[in-house]
């Protein structure tokens, strides 16, 4: 084998090695992007099972609130009615349960509970926007990796197809919202 002979498996190696290693790389792109997608329907997911479990609890726990709230309202209203009566004694036992209750938990405030809320539905939708992100960051890797000479031809030959990225359709673009 002469010297054209091992330069031409030399060229045929290297054509090779090049192969291999295009067609890993777009393989990892591949998978990259399913990767991404994944994180989206996770960040999705997360949304979905959060945001109804955190209104649940911040309702149920305003609800609690406004009744201790009513009680100890219905009960002073009640004791200033009746002060001078002896059936004052009986209200006037009831408001000091109702605040001994109030006392026992100070941190009856309900729009800590609606901060918390808050605080929770910005990082899921944070968390959400940054999957989406990453999602479309990779795929336009993929996608250029596809259509740019030679790793086109290897592309072609691998049946890979572009990718899109995501895009928000109208009913995404609405506000969520929040009932109580």
């Amino acid at each position: 084998m002469g010297a054209i002979g091992i330069l031409i498996v030399v060229l045929v190696l290297a054509v090779l090695i090049y192969v291999i290693v295009q067609y890993n790389s777009i393989k990892s792109l591949q998978n990259k992007v399913k990767q991404s997608r994944s994180g989206i329907d996770v960040a999705l997911t997360k949304r979905f099972d959060l945001i109804p479990n955190l209104i649940e609890c911040v309702k149920g726990y305003c609800e609690h609130e406004e009744k201790l709230l009513q009680e100890l309202t219905e009960a002073r209203t009640e004791y200033l009615k009746n002060k001078k009566l002896e059936s004052g004694e009986n209200t006037e036992k009831k408001v000091s349960d109702v605040l001994l209750l109030a006392e026992r938990y100070p941190n009856l405030k309900a729009s800590s509970q609606f901060m918390e809320l808050q605080a929770s539905l910005e990082r899921t939708e944070n968390s959400l926007s940054a999957a989406r992100r990453l999602y479309n960051s990779d795929v336009t890797l993929y996608n250029t990796k596809i259509q740019v000479f030679p790793a086109s031809l290897i592309a072609g030959f691998m049946g890979a197809k572009e990718e899109k990225v995501f895009e928000a359709g109208e009913e995404a673009k609405k506000n969520v919202k929040v009932n109580f």
